[in-house]
């Protein structure tokens, strides 16, 4: 008789037998619940849909005037070191996708090395320390650009665009692409020569037309004045109604008032940021403002105080 106890001999191979002709039929035949799908749709169900590629940002810094000669040249020379102006702040200057400067004194081959004088120039080898700082565009509209006369204009155009800063200022539109973002600077200089409103209107309808954003820069006003007069206002009002999205002022060397008109700011003067002038607090203290755009729209505004040591030494008054 044959043993069907459960510590029986027989019961135990009975039992590894049946365990193994279902091992056998589930790998030669799977349930059929895997089966019913493609092996194509399978994937797909269980990989998760791609995001989409996020807008595109784009941060601009603008500083307030910067001027490479005088006791600022006179102290690059001793240093032997262009990038001296710039030690405490390049590297906020080249964190930002594009960084603009107005150059207050032309760059050229035989600058006098003197600490005083109304007639500015820096060295050429002066555009070093700009390169260093992240320095994108400059802008030459300004009363100093031609205190060397045209030649003088030519070389600092020449000498920066052979560094990879474009200038602004000099004409047309200046157009910069970043982040896939065209952006538009115009630059007039209101102290040399008065601007016509239809000037200003043309040149921006004229930018307004290529690029997605459009930035109006001005050399204007009076100079050691906190509150813009009544021609600045004018002028950047009649920017902003002709197209513009943002006017920053420099010239009065002093920070000036800002405010919002139709929704786009205005920034009447940042004051100083290289320069020697430091006679007095005013002089010595001045303002960067980083802006951030989302395609063509602005989503922050930061104010970056500044304070000028050593005759020419920006540095941050709030840690960076």
């Amino acid at each position: 008789m044959i043993d069907l106890r459960h510590d029986g001999p027989y019961f135990f191979l009975g039992s590894l037998l049946g365990l193994a002709l279902v091992t056998i039929y589930l790998t030669f035949f799977p349930p059929r619940s895997r089966l019913s799908l493609p092996i194509s749709l399978r994937l797909e169900t269980s990989l998760p849909s791609p995001l989409p590629t996020p807008a595109p940002t784009l941060t601009i810094l603008f500083v307030g005037d910067v001027m490479l000669g005088r006791k600022v040249n006179q102290t690059i020379h001793e240093l032997a070191d262009p990038t001296w102006p710039f030690i405490q702040v390049g590297q906020t200057l080249r964190s930002s996708d594009l960084t603009y400067i107005n150059l207050e004194s032309p760059l050229i081959t035989d600058c006098p090395v003197t600490p005083v004088g109304m007639k500015f120039c820096g060295s050429a080898q002066n555009v070093a320390g700009l390169v260093w700082a992240g320095v994108d565009i400059a802008s030459l509209a300004n009363n100093h650009a031609t205190n060397y006369g045209s030649a003088g204009l030519e070389e600092t155009q020449q000498i920066l665009q052979n560094s990879g800063i474009a200038v602004t200022g000099i004409g047309s539109p200046t157009v910069v692409t970043k982040n896939n973002i065209p952006i538009s600077f115009v630059s007039f200089d209101d102290v040399s020569r008065a601007i016509s409103l239809d000037e200003l209107t043309q040149q921006i309808g004229e930018a307004r037309a290529v690029s997605d954003l459009v930035i109006a820069t001005f050399h204007w006003g009076s100079e050691y004045q906190s509150t813009p007069n009544p021609r600045q206002i004018n002028l950047a009002h009649t920017a902003i109604d002709a197209g513009a999205d943002l006017v920053v002022g420099a010239h009065p060397h002093w920070v000036q008032t800002h405010e919002l008109y139709q929704g786009k700011p205005i920034y009447y003067s940042l004051g100083n940021f290289v320069f020697d002038q430091e006679w007095s607090e005013e002089t010595k203290t001045g303002l960067a403002v980083r802006f951030t755009y989302l395609n063509s729209e602005l989503i922050n505004t930061e104010e970056l105080p500044v304070y000028i040591r050593n005759f020419g030494q920006p540095q941050w008054s709030d840690p960076q």
